[in-house]
């Protein structure tokens, strides 16, 4: 592609990162306690019914934007933002819930908050129920290894990953107790499934070294498990919850997540951690992923010419869009050192930003019906964050690794 049309698309989509910045910083509700931000509030059937404020989770509250907001006022040379997170950091950490009842994982717990708290300070020691990324302990597990804290603590979370898993004909698995029965079996993936623990396993070994043995041999287990589920013809592995079986690219429970996954473990075994499985299988999993996350982010910006933003399922947010599929291919060309595979993206998120209202406010986000929805996984600031990482790479942490890993 000839420098000036690259230089055209980075323009259009650092002015879209802008412009969802704007957005943030518009729809702050600030009050004496500091920023908070709307949020949809869903119903039984996971649809919109109204408004709500002071959400504190990385998923849909004031975590995910204080921390799009840290980076991007940083990337984009915005003081506004700089100052409004900054603000929205200090009320997050200052008034910390805790008791019986506190949802205590990544994704939409306490732990998710503690992303704002800089490596080597202090987290509280978390529990969980459940054991993924999303509410559970791989998440809690997750968030230790990137402070650099409790090791103790970190130590007792894999023992008790080990006891909750299930021993399967190929590897291991993490039913839900709390579920039972067909909701509460076994998934493959980031959000919910074997993927986020893997993760989370993987980096706990990678920052202590006592731990690697059997943080490692449980990864390794787990990977075994979803390999058996992985379909190269179908470019990744199932969403096994309730109803038909599908093989989505999305980032929390398809190809974009789990693919990212395994391209953080590329990532640390070149780094020098030693895993006890097959790099070769690795490596050819991530290129399937990263190959059907190809395909799933140029037929997004195709779409987007051809027929509008309304035509992408999802817009170009992290959890359930676009900003996965291309987020995951940007990793990829960092890893495997392809820088094509970041133009491609950035190709394609143009087509979309260029296809779009001036507002991104108008965007269709990763919710059905709550367009608007300014959140990190499934709103604008997710989608600000995967823009500026295509158009000035190195400038943000990867969203799709939630800042803890990607070659920067």
């Amino acid at each position: 592609m000839p420098d000036a049309e690259v230089d055209d698309e980075r323009d259009a989509v650092v002015d879209a990162a802008h412009r969802c910045l704007d957005l943030l910083v518009r729809t702050a509700v600030i009050d004496e306690t500091g920023p908070t931000w709307p949020s949809w509030q869903l119903g039984a059937d996971g649809r919109p019914v109204g408004v709500v404020a002071g959400r504190r989770s990385l998923y849909d509250g004031d975590a995910g934007v204080v921390w799009a907001l840290t980076h991007l006022g940083a990337a984009l040379n915005r003081p506004d933002a700089v100052e409004l997170a900054a603000s929205g950091s200090d009320s997050l950490l200052r008034a910390r819930p805790s008791g019986e009842g506190t949802p205590e994982g990544m994704l939409v717990g306490e732990a998710g908050v503690d992303l704002l708290v800089r490596v080597g300070g202090s987290v509280a020691q978390r529990w969980a129920d459940g054991s993924d990324l999303t509410d559970g302990l791989g998440g809690i597990l997750l968030s230790l290894a990137r402070v650099r804290r409790d090791e103790e603590h970190a130590a007792a979370i894999v023992a008790e990953l080990r006891h909750r898993s299930r021993v399967e004909a190929w590897g291991r698995s993490w039913p839900d107790p709390r579920l039972g029965g067909d909701p509460g079996r076994p998934l493959c993936g980031l959000a919910h499934g074997a993927s986020g623990v893997v993760w989370a396993l993987a980096e706990a070994a990678a920052i202590w070294p006592r731990l690697a043995a059997a943080a490692l041999d449980l990864a390794g287990e787990a990977l075994a498990w979803e390999a058996s589920w992985s379909d190269p013809a179908r470019g990744g592995w199932p969403d096994l919850r309730e109803g038909d079986v599908t093989w989505p690219d999305l980032w929390c429970h398809g190809a974009a997540g789990a693919g990212a996954v395994r391209l953080r473990l590329l990532e640390l075994a070149a780094g020098g951690l030693e895993v006890p499985w097959s790099l070769d299988t690795t490596r050819a999993e991530a290129e399937m992923a990263v190959q059907r996350c190809g395909q799933a982010m140029s037929r997004a910006g195709g779409l987007a010419a051809e027929r509008g933003v309304d035509a992408v399922p999802g817009g170009w947010t992290l959890c359930h869009g676009a900003g996965g599929t291309s987020g995951t291919v940007a990793l990829a060309a960092d890893v495997f050192g392809v820088p094509e595979h970041r133009e491609r993206a950035l190709s394609a998120a143009a087509s979309f930003v260029r296809s779009a209202p001036v507002d991104p406010e108008d965007w269709p986000c990763g919710l059905q019906g709550a367009d608007g929805d300014v959140s990190l996984l499934n709103g604008v600031a997710g989608t600000a964050m995967v823009l500026a990482d295509l158009a000035l790479p190195g400038s943000v942490p990867s969203l799709v690794l939630l800042g803890l890993g990607g070659t920067r």
